[in-house]
């Protein structure tokens, strides 16, 4: 069975097994390297996006005001293609780098390297990332954890504490007999050959099985689908093959289940909102300066706050300038808010607030916690 899924076609999207070794990049862009792969980043070390709907290769369709927030990434003049980065052509006779024909682009709320804000926006953006070359039947995908190796259906991998390499060789396998009822090993063919850090290893049951930098790779048989982390700390030896780890959240943000899902929430459980529109619109339409004041709080940091990863201190809204209060928390960019009329953790009374009769995106929205990023 698991070798049968193994010989499966992929699914489109759960990840790319593109070979990362020997890229050249043009002087307009630098590298990150990671143990998952490398990301994209212009000459100041800022990230670089992918857009979703930029399905035909060379050309960019985001334009107009689309370009305003999503800058593209131009090139310096006269500056060469590349194998791999070419110069597409853009409306006003300007151009444009693109990856493999994916055209490259900034964020317009980036200000700090190595810290993309703009990765999920809209669910059509995704920082510019090449994946480390993996063996068939194993990949990477983006959980709330960070980028964790996961088998041909998008399932979890895991590995065990007590499962020591030496030497650079695979420790004897703890993981046997009846350990084998709640765990499936990641086989590994007969031929297979080593895959960067992916090497087959014997086993004493006479299974070949995938490591890597000698951990012996594993599937939790309770994870139903893509996106579930069951095996998690089982028995305080399994772990998650997490290659990249997620920054850490803000020792005052917690996590509260609600009607709509996983959502964020402060150290009391106040649920979390971002505005989907410029403050001064929603003033000016649907909810007075009284009644944004009346219904809605920003965050403050406490003393020696310290940003994490998409969580960041910014400068408060005019409008609801504050005394005393130079920076509020923000996520992604977007100032955040807690709702006066949630009244226990969880609650979403605040959720889609000021609409109005234009929908749309203007109004507050809960911040959810997504599991799984490529769901």
């Amino acid at each position: 069975m698991l070798r049968a899924a193994m010989r499966g076609r992929y699914r489109a999207g759960i990840f790319c097994l593109a070979l990362i070794a020997g890229l050249a990049t043009a002087a307009d862009i630098t590298e990150r390297v990671t143990p998952a792969g490398r990301y994209f980043q212009d000459a100041k070390g800022l990230p670089l996006y992918f857009y979703a709907r930029d399905v035909t290769p060379g050309v960019s369709t985001c334009v107009g005001d689309c370009a305003k927030s999503w800058p593209p990434l131009q090139p310096a003049s006269a500056a060469p293609n590349l194998k791999d980065f070419k110069r597409i052509a853009r409306e006003g006779n300007t151009e444009q780098w693109a990856y493999r024909g994916r055209p490259l682009y900034r964020y317009a709320k980036d200000k700090t390297p190595s810290q993309p804000l703009g990765d999920r926006v809209g669910n059509a953006w995704s920082v510019a990332f090449v994946p480390l070359s993996t063996p068939p039947g194993i990949g990477l995908r983006a959980l709330f954890v960070g980028r964790v190796l996961v088998d041909a259906r998008g399932r979890s991998l895991y590995w065990r504490d007590d499962e020591r390499p030496q030497d650079g060789r695979a420790a004897d396998a703890e993981c046997e007999r009846d350990c084998l009822r709640n765990w499936s090993v990641i086989e590994a063919p007969l031929l297979a050959n080593a895959v960067g850090e992916f090497r087959p290893a014997q086993r004493r049951d006479g299974l070949q099985q995938w490591t890597y930098r000698g951990k012996r790779l594993y599937l939790a048989r309770a994870d139903a689908h893509p996106g579930d982390t069951r095996g998690d700390g089982v028995d305080r030896v399994w772990r998650l093959a997490v290659l990249e780890a997620a920054p850490a959240l803000p020792a005052w943000v917690t996590v509260q289940a609600s009607d709509m899902g996983e959502v964020f929430a402060d150290a009391k459980g106040a649920t979390l909102y971002t505005l989907g529109a410029p403050l001064e619109k929603i003033r000016k339409t649907t909810c007075d300066e009284n009644c944004i004041r009346k219904s809605w709080r920003l965050v403050p940091p406490v003393a020696g706050a310290i940003a994490s990863g998409e969580w960041t201190l910014i400068e408060p809204p005019a409008l609801l300038a504050t005394p005393g209060v130079k920076l509020v928390w923000a996520y992604k960019g977007d100032v955040l808010y807690t709702h006066t009329r949630d009244r226990g953790p969880g609650a979403i009374g605040g959720d889609k607030w000021a609409v109005g009769a234009s929908g749309g995106t203007n109004g507050w929205y809960p911040v959810l916690r997504r599991r799984d990023y490529e769901e």
